[in-house]
């Protein structure tokens, strides 16, 4: 017997190295002791709440997160600012400082309550809820609006 032509040794190799090729795509069934289920595929619903339960925000929550912050810095702002017209003094008596003292502190309160607000809200409030969180936070931004500096009045 001849050895085959070296062509036709290409072809037989070429076509063995196919066949294992092959084998090497493919990754088996269940009887397979090497085999591994891989995740179920997502179904594409493109709802805001499957994408808040995946654990990530909307794009709207995210928006608005964002404006609500900005709002409650500006109103620390606004608090900060206006914190002139409170600047007074009731007397000279001992209880006309205690007074003062306490004035002074329900103005500093004033200052820092909107942040309080967002950052207790952030806390308190489930991501997976995110309307009712920017709800609560619409809630403190009127609630906490630096009132004297908006209006224009006086304490």
């Amino acid at each position: 017997m001849t050895d085959p032509s070296p062509a036709r040794r290409e072809h037989d190799e070429a076509h063995d190295l196919d066949e294992h090729d092959d084998d090497a795509l493919s990754w088996g069934d269940e009887r397979d002791a090497s085999h591994v289920e891989g995740p179920a595929p997502a179904a594409a619903s493109g709802t805001e709440a499957d994408d808040e339960l995946d654990g990530g925000m909307s794009s709207a929550s995210l928006v608005g997160h964002g404006v609500f912050g900005g709002v409650a810095l500006l109103s620390c702002v606004g608090w900060l600012v206006s914190r002139d017209q409170f600047l007074t003094s009731f007397g000279g008596t001992a209880v006309d400082h205690l007074q003062t003292a306490l004035w002074l502190l329900g103005v500093a309160l004033a200052i820092v309550a909107p942040a309080v607000w967002f950052v207790t809200t952030i806390l308190l409030v489930p991501q997976s809820r995110s309307s009712r969180r920017l709800l609560v936070f619409a809630i403190g931004a009127v609630a906490l609006a630096p009132w004297p500096l908006v209006i224009g009045g006086g304490a």
